[in-house]
């Protein structure tokens, strides 16, 4: 005879529900407990049986234990033979438009998993309801690392087939050691098509995003020799973030020591080396002080006359037929109308011209 059975029909990849079985599983594994369900997803059943038996439930099967445990789904109770039968609420029924079958007459032990679940489950049935919060198990979690890179993927001179090799020989060394990655790699997604990697992270490209450097653990910029000063590097540092990179003669002029550089040779012969050292690194802090430039020996150094303005534009045929709502304005101007624009908006209505080659707008001389 079984113990403690739990029915849930379906095991999802994902969910509130799974992590309860998992959790339970984990931490009660010594007491004798079985799963029992009509549907699971495998990743989900690989981890629970590391811990606790999991069966899958055939109707007419006549199963034997001492305490059973249901969740909504209750389609299995009439083959099970049990010295105790629980109802446990995981949720706010009246929130999901639905009612609990808890009117069966085997179930006559009434569970919920917080305060709030045990008034609302009263609500429904005036019986007595224990109160027992979900099962939580906490264990010291390796470091997820982060990384960021802002590079055309496609383009084999800015790293792109470097790239794809470390995220691969990274991949191999997560799943031999059991640890993390999250790649940030912002880029234009349709030259992302062979990344196929979880841990890896298209973004669309932006031209700030000094606040995800600030926030990395690496910079990754695998370049061929061509970077004559390569701007990510020295933000990077500058913001005490370490960089791994090919060994890029700017390396070589810039005040770096091994503290502050990842070195992936060339032709990538000491990528485990490279991959062994980003997760095994101790991260040591270190000031980077960016290299004052001298364009002041080289620029005319007379005050501006710059001043931003708005520009005055007047509207052709062209901009009334393509119905174009200016969002400036809040509506469509007629022909020949006359108003202003900012700089930002007319570049937007060039672009427009340009793509269409059509004639929007005749920019006004004052």
């Amino acid at each position: 005879m079984l113990e403690n059975i739990f029915y849930f029909s379906h095991i999802n990849r994902m969910g509130g529900t799974e992590q309860f079985l998992y959790e339970i599983a984990k931490k009660y594994h010594k007491y004798d407990i079985t799963i029992f369900y009509k549907e699971a997803d495998n990743y989900q059943l690989k981890r629970l049986r590391q811990y606790v038996r999991c069966q899958r439930y055939v109707k007419g099967q006549k199963i034997k234990c001492n305490k059973a445990f249901f969740s909504y789904t209750i389609d299995m109770i009439d083959d099970v033979e049990a010295n105790e039968y629980w109802f446990v609420s995981h949720a706010i029924y009246q929130e999901l438009g639905i009612k609990p079958p808890i009117n069966n007459p085997k179930l006559t032990n009434y569970m919920a998993v917080s305060d709030y679940a045990n008034k609302k489950l009263r609500e429904i049935k005036d019986v007595d309801v224990k109160t027992c919060i979900n099962p939580m198990t906490l264990e010291k979690p390796n470091k997820v690392i982060r990384l960021i890179s802002a590079a055309r993927l496609d383009d084999r001179v800015k790293g792109g087939d470097r790239t794809l090799k470390l995220i691969e020989a990274m991949d191999e060394y997560c799943k031999k050691n059991d640890r993390q990655y999250l790649w940030l790699i912002f880029t234009n997604p349709l030259h992302s098509k062979k990344i196929t990697s979880p841990n890896v992270c298209i973004m669309k490209p932006r031209t700030d995003i000094r606040h995800y450097i600030a926030d990395s653990d690496y910079l990754v910029q695998l370049s061929n020799d061509m970077e004559t000063y390569c701007y990510s590097i020295n933000e990077a540092l500058g913001y005490g973030v370490k960089v791994v990179s090919t060994p890029l003669s700017i390396l070589n002029e810039l005040p770096i020591n091994d503290d502050m550089v990842i070195k992936l040779n060339y032709d990538l012969s000491n990528i485990d080396d490279v991959v062994k050292d980003i997760f095994e690194s101790k991260g040591k802090k270190f000031k980077y002080d960016i290299p004052d430039d001298n364009w002041l020996e080289y620029l005319s150094l007379k005050p501006s006359t710059y001043q931003y303005q708005l520009i005055k534009v007047k509207a052709t045929g062209e901009y009334v037929k393509h119905k174009i709502t200016d969002k400036e304005l809040g509506f469509i101007p007629s022909e020949d109308s006359i108003w202003y624009v900012t700089p930002e908006r007319l570049d937007e209505l060039f672009e427009y011209e340009t793509n269409r080659k059509v004639k929007l707008v005749e920019v006004i001389e004052e």
